[in-house]
């Protein structure tokens, strides 16, 4: 009986072998798919910027950049230029026949500019254009933002590409100034304000809402009627710019320099603002905010721009021509650089 269970035992062993070896032959023979792949993990690095060699001449007005420092923009002679820091392209920005430049600014997050033009017999309509730098098309928004005389000049433009809104500043003499609103639906008004010795102004990203400074009550004002911006303590307090999440910067202006940072959202009241201390005084002209918050400060002497909330420092060399959102962009010996923050 042992006997047959061992002989019964050997032949189901071999029985199995030749069942998993046929099906084996069947699955490598019949089965296998005609194209066998290796799969390598590639990992692309990203090529790195190419500086081009850019000349901005000596006596260039106006320098300016984009937000991504793509594009860098002057004025020589009467004619705005753009430069493609990517391939040292140059084109021209002509004025409307009779016309001159006044103004101009980037849109915060496009490759677009607004420029305002004024007659050049000094009296007349001034008015509002776009240029989009990286298709080279320039269009008329509005031809009729307000009359205009040979002292007339726009000092100030702010746009939200969200809301569509431009507000015009614009400066009669060195004592008066006045608000122009062109809408979405390019409709021209005046903004009603509290004085017309106007300082600097900020739009908020996100609403139809201006902040101005009201250089005769050295106050900050409000389009915005729910607004209460009475800051204690803060005899002369100057717009520093605004973020995309519609806080305001204002800082406390002492001989010239900044001592002291608060932001925050207008409708809160500035006593629950955050406050920013300043170890060491600076010139509100060397700070630039980004739309998130982050606030820089440059140093020319040391060709240093440092963070004021990670205390990071991002070397350059040469001269500065702006904080973007991005980073640094430079000039030195003809070459434009584009340098990341750190």
């Amino acid at each position: 009986m042992i006997k047959v269970f061992k002989h019964l035992s050997i032949w189901i062993i071999i029985s199995l072998v030749i069942q998993f070896a046929g099906l084996y032959y069947i699955n490598e023979t019949y089965l296998k798919p005609e194209n066998s792949f290796i799969i390598n993990k590639v990992v692309a690095k990203a090529p790195k910027k190419q500086q081009i060699s850019i000349d901005i001449p000596s006596d260039a007005i106006n320098i300016n950049a984009s937000y991504d420092g793509r594009f860098v923009s002057y004025c020589e002679n009467g004619t705005l230029k753009t430069v493609d820091t990517s391939n040292g392209q140059l084109k021209e920005v002509l004025p409307e026949k009779g016309n001159e430049i006044s103004f101009y600014n980037w849109v915060s997050d496009r490759h677009r500019l607004i420029i305002a033009e004024k007659p050049i017999t000094g009296n007349g309509k001034i008015q509002l254009n776009s240029y989009d730098a990286s298709k080279s098309i320039k269009n008329t928004i509005n031809s009729d933002v307000t009359w205009s005389d040979s002292s007339s000049k726009v000092s100030d433009i702010q746009i939200s590409p969200v809301t569509n809104l431009i507000y015009v500043k614009v400066s009669r003499n060195s004592y008066k100034s006045q608000i122009y609103l062109n809408n979405a639906m390019d409709d021209v008004s005046q903004v009603d304000t509290s004085s017309v010795k106007i300082g600097n102004i900020k739009i908020l990203p996100d609403k139809a809402e201006l902040v101005y400074e009201d250089l005769s009550s050295h106050k900050i004002i409000s389009t915005n009627d729910k607004a209460n911006m009475n800051f204690i303590n803060v005899s002369s307090p100057i717009i520093l710019g605004s973020d995309s999440e519609n806080n305001i910067y204002v800082g406390n202006l002492v001989n010239g320099l900044i001592t002291n940072i608060y932001y925050g959202n207008t409708e809160v009241p500035v006593t629950n603002w955050k406050t920013i201390n300043v170890t060491k005084q600076f010139d509100p002209k060397d700070l630039f905010i980004t739309e998130n918050g982050n606030i820089y400060v440059n140093n020319n002497l040391k060709g240093q721009v440092s963070s004021l909330k990670s205390n990071q420092i991002t070397s350059y060399n040469g001269s500065l021509i702006k904080m973007t959102d991005k980073g640094i962009v430079s000039e030195n010996n003809g070459k434009l650089a584009d340098i990341p923050y750190k």
